[in-house]
């Protein structure tokens, strides 16, 4: 999956990490929440430009709204999330 970024399976993880749920998120993404299910479920190497779309969808809304960051994997750990700021209280 080194072409799509982030992958799908961090979709899952952001979101599990803000607390939201999939209808929230695609709310949020101004798509279905059967688009994220699918999303959330792909594990394919490659995705079709509408998949791809959904995608780029949730991960902007994740980036802005939550304030989630995708980091890619490097020096030998692998890829995950993390807030970008830290919680208050």
């Amino acid at each position: 999956m080194a072409d799509i970024w982030p992958p799908p399976f961090l979709i899952r993880a952001a979101r599990g990490l803000v607390g939201i749920d999939q209808a929230t998120l695609a709310d949020h993404a101004k798509v279905s929440r059967k688009a994220i299910v699918s999303l959330e479920n792909d594990t394919s190497s490659v995705m079709d430009y509408r998949r791809v779309a959904v995608l780029e969808a949730a991960a902007a809304v994740l980036e802005k709204k939550y304030g989630v960051e995708f980091t890619r994997a490097a020096g030998g750990k692998g890829e995950g999330v993390r807030l970008a700021r830290p919680r208050r209280g």
